[in-house]
């Protein structure tokens, strides 16, 4: 392993990535092709090479990001957005808007945000606002100017939405050549704002999803730049369940209609707001540094997809998977491995094996429970996390999804059902606050903190539910 080390440094030096966990897989693999395509094997060679041509080290780095992504992911934040936020800047502001989507991978973020300005403002939307999108991995930039795209990018988009957006094109998609042209992209590193400006200040950044791959330090250097680019009444969004690792001093935290996001602490909110309460933002120090790699594309809880994300995106950064020790161990590895690659079918059949091994497997049942929902089969996901809540009552994890498959529609939506898992997983958190929730081999699916946190927000919202119903039947 040691050998891997300099490439580790040379990487997190001149990019912040965060190379240790699950991420080290890919450094092999990316040293080895290195190693192929240079016909170099002495390491000090390569690393010489590595530094001083710019084009092998881009080829270089694109492979050690997961960049997965898709449309309308996390559409509450999304919907706030175009729909609420943007709309009440533009009484004050004159257009155009800048947004600005750093990160954005293959640009399935800001071309998302395009169809959806489009949808609100028509024609119009291309006067009003700009959209720019930025990444270091100049491969996936060529992906996002091509748009073409094909199929998991659009698991979280509708029918119609596909069908008014986007043509067929060899076999897969291509968005139209007006929203195409529309967002701009240009390659952009994370660390260096003011090397790679993108022409700010931005009314909206978004830096959702992005923040997994860095740690704590790293994290706040980047706030620290993109504070730099940020326009001084503007806001910074980012994951979901990235929120609150993101709370770093930099910017102030604020929340309005249950969405979360960041602005300048001199500025005045924008749209009616609800101060965070300290108690919301207690974190263990666990959580406090927990965007690690062995958490690569996950970490989203308020949309379907929450599921997959936080299956392996955001982990305490000192309680990194446990190595496989047998072959049960090894195998709940490899189905964790190939949900996080999007291969469900074959993570199914490699639990349904291990499922009648250790029937009672906790591990192998939240697992299995996650890939069902990305399935879409809903009911059996529900068995799933049903099983591991008999098996074991203190699974937090298996009380959060199940308060998901109602709260996301995915069963018919039992209200008290729901109250009682999040109460359930707010106990249990609040008891233990750094919790594996009786997971033996794999992390939890998102950091204890974070589902504490979001737990008490859904569980507000289905007390305001139960109470409006209440009400309603009391009358007459």
């Amino acid at each position: 392993m040691s050998a891997f080390a300099p490439f580790k440094a040379l990487v997190h030096q001149r990019c912040g990535l965060h190379l240790d966990g699950l991420a080290e897989a890919r450094l092999f693999r990316a040293v080895a092709s290195l190693q192929a395509s240079t016909g170099l094997t002495d390491i000090t060679q390569l690393l010489t090479q590595l530094s001083c041509d710019t084009a092998l080290f881009d080829q270089f780095v694109s492979q050690l990001t997961v960049n997965e992504t898709y449309f309308f992911r996390e559409p509450d934040a999304l919907d706030w957005l175009v729909n609420t936020y943007l709309p009440q800047r533009l009484t004050t502001e004159q257009p155009p808007l800048s947004i600005f989507s750093a990160g954005c991978s293959s640009g399935e973020e800001p071309y998302s945000v395009a169809m959806m300005l489009f949808e609100r403002f028509g024609e119009r939307a291309k006067a009003l606002f700009t959209l720019t999108g930025g990444d270091l991995d100049h491969q996936v930039l060529a992906k996002a100017r091509q748009a073409v795209y094909g199929g998991m990018a659009f698991r979280a988009l509708s029918p119609a939405f596909k069908k008014r957006y986007f043509s067929p094109h060899k076999g897969r998609y291509k968005l139209h050549e007006p929203l195409r042209q529309w967002v701009t992209f240009r390659p952009f590193n994370l660390l260096n704002a003011n090397e790679d400006s993108p022409v700010g200040p931005f009314d909206v950044i978004l830096f959702r999803n992005v923040s997994i791959y860095f740690d704590q330090q790293t994290r706040r250097h980047i706030h620290q730049q993109l504070s730099q680019l940020l326009a001084p009444n503007g806001i910074l969004l980012c994951g979901v369940t990235e929120t609150l690792g993101n709370d770093l001093g930099v910017f102030e935290l604020t929340e309005a209609q249950g969405v979360f996001y960041f602005r300048h602490a001199e500025q005045p909110a924008i749209v009616p707001e609800t101060p965070l309460q300290p108690s919301l933002l207690a974190m263990d120090n666990m959580a406090e540094d927990s965007i690690t790699e062995d958490s690569l594309s996950v970490a989203e809880s308020a949309n379907k997809q929450l599921a997959l994300d936080n299956c392996t995106d955001v982990t305490p950064q000192h309680a990194t998977e446990k190595e496989p020790t047998d072959s049960i161990s090894h195998q709940l590895h490899t189905a964790h491995r190939l949900l996080n690659q999007n291969a469900f079918d074959d993570a199914a059949t490699l639990l349904e094996v291990l499922l009648k091994q250790q029937p009672w497997s906790i591990d192998a049942l939240v697992l299995a429970g996650l890939v069902a929902r990305w399935q879409q089969r809903p009911q059996l996901a529900y068995e799933h996390f049903k099983r591991a809540i008999y098996v074991a009552p203190e699974c937090w994890p298996a009380h959060f999804y199940l308060a998901e498959l109602y709260r996301q529609g995915e069963l018919a939506d039992k209200p008290l059902q729901r109250k009682q898992r999040y109460a359930a997983v707010v106990r249990l958190l609040t008891t233990a606050p750094t919790s594996d929730g009786g997971l033996d081999t794999i992390t939890p699916p998102l950091p204890p903190g974070d589902a504490r946190f979001l737990a008490e927000r859904y569980l507000d919202a289905v007390n305001l539910t139960l109470a409006s119903t209440s009400t309603t039947q009391g009358v007459g």
